[in-house]
């Protein structure tokens, strides 16, 4: 059996083999047969008459819904319940079928809305997080310029000279002048009676003076040790790292909140909301509920299969259309709101109404054969008797390009072309012929409407025929 394809295949090259047929008839009609009998020229006459005139370019065409629609679950997984069949009648929000798993599905929804609560509580607390963090930032700040300052402090006074004033000098050499006087006289005391306890005494604590005050004077005038200049120096590179590394803190975020932290945070937030998104079109399309009124025409899985994408279809059949295709030698023959007459290969003794509601912009092609392809919503009162015809029926088709009702009429040979668009023809008054110029409307192969110029009833000349 010919798929639909298949078939306006067939019609399309059908109606270009018949065209091709009466082309070349007519050419052996009206060329070859004439030029085999040449014997006596004379002129050929014709009667303006009055008639009606139909221009019209003939193809084939397919019944199609005037809606259609794929159904199927948003992911993978088996059937559990189907509640149509095909033909059956359905409403917009009935319940078609109803896919298996759904606590899966379920499950998937509630982890993806707790990761957008994660998301945004993280984007949250940056920006709420931001004041605190530039009062931190501002007071790390301070803290390792004081540091510093204490650093490079210690380390300045440790050194030869700076370690008091002159003041303090004099006077530590002044204190360590009298603690040596007090030391000599308590020895030379002692010397004198070295079994007196109070001497002993007397000469210990000056003795400790002594050492105190050449300690002090000895710090003073002093300069610390390796080691110590070691320690001093780590102490500043300590606190001049702390203080560069607070100072980028602070130029992060003393304008607000991060802008990579925050794009870093919304993009986390975009990306589960995309995710929950997802989840959630997959947990309602679970079920299939009809989107609009209309039929179903196909079911093509069973209860506990397991299904990829769309597996049933359904269509408004209320108001059907015709899809139909001419050859692309009649592109001038269609457009929008032309009037189509249609037959049905099932019903050859109906004729159906129409009119054209598109013309697609390019040529349509099947198997090497190029054809214009159109839309014809039939009529109302063609919708009413279509009770018995079946989606994917074909048809002969007739597009009306144009209609003249009781016009002027001459033959197309009665016509002399003066220039694009412009004719004339020769009228026989007093049996010669006179030229006159005259409007043309619509023309056929065989006939031309006249708009002004002629009347009914006139003879015009065809030409010249050759008889024996």
């Amino acid at each position: 059996m010919l798929d639909k394809f298949s078939k306006k295949t067939l019609l399309i090259t059908g109606a270009i083999l018949i065209l091709a047929i009466g082309t070349g008839f007519a050419y052996y009609s009206f060329a070859y047969l004439p030029a085999q009998t040449v014997d006596e020229a004379e002129i050929q006459t014709a009667t303006v008459r009055q008639g009606d005139l139909v221009i019209y370019a003939s193809g084939s065409g397919v019944l199609i819904a005037g809606d259609e629609i794929e159904l199927g679950f948003g992911t993978n997984g088996p059937i559990a319940e189907i509640h149509v069949q095909p033909g059956d009648q359905v409403v917009a929000g009935d319940v078609l079928a109803v896919q298996g798993e759904r606590e899966q599905l379920e499950a998937t929804v509630a982890a993806d809305e707790l990761a957008v609560i994660n998301a945004r509580q993280s984007l949250d607390a940056i920006n709420d997080n931001a004041d605190v963090a530039t009062a931190q930032a501002q007071t790390n700040l301070a803290n390792a310029r004081d540091a510093l300052s204490s650093a490079e402090y210690s380390n300045s006074i440790q050194q030869e000279g700076n370690r008091a004033s002159q003041a303090t000098i004099d006077a530590a050499a002044a204190e360590l002048e009298i603690a040596e006087d007090a030391l000599a006289l308590a020895n030379e005391q002692l010397n004198h009676d070295p079994d007196n306890g109070a001497l002993q005494i007397r000469y210990s604590n000056a003795l400790n003076k002594y050492r105190t005050a050449l300690g002090n004077w000895n710090w003073y005038t002093g300069q610390p040790t390796e080691i110590q200049q070691a320690m001093l120096d780590a102490e500043v590179a300590m606190a001049k790292a702390l203080l560069r590394q607070a100072e980028l803190e602070w130029e992060r975020v003393k304008d607000g909140p991060d802008v990579d932290e925050v794009t870093k945070a919304e993009l986390q937030l975009a990306n589960a909301e995309a995710k929950l998104g997802i989840s959630q079109r997959n947990l309602e399309q679970s079920v299939i509920v009809a989107p609009m009124d209309g039929t179903v025409i196909t079911v093509d899985a069973n209860v506990g299969q397991q299904v990829s994408g769309p597996f049933m279809t359904l269509a408004d059949l209320s108001q059907p259309y015709l899809e139909v295709f001419l050859d692309e030698t009649d592109l001038d023959k269609i457009d929008i709101d032309f009037e189509v007459e249609v037959i049905f290969d099932a019903l050859p003794d109906e004729i159906f109404t129409g009119s054209v509601v598109q013309v697609d912009p390019g040529l349509y092609t099947s198997q090497f054969v190029s054809a214009v392809r159109g839309l014809v919503k039939l009529d109302q009162g063609s919708v009413v008797k279509l009770d018995n015809l079946l989606i994917g029926m074909n048809a002969a088709v007739d597009v009306i390009g144009g209609k003249a009702e009781g016009a002027v009429l001459v033959p197309v040979e009665a016509l002399r072309e003066l220039s694009p668009g412009e004719y004339a023809v020769f009228v026989l008054e007093d049996d010669e012929p006179k030229l006159r110029i005259v409007e043309v409307g619509l023309m056929d192969f065989s006939f031309a409407e006249i708009k002004s110029g002629l009347t009914p009833g006139e003879i015009v000349t065809t030409g010249i025929v050759e008889t024996e």
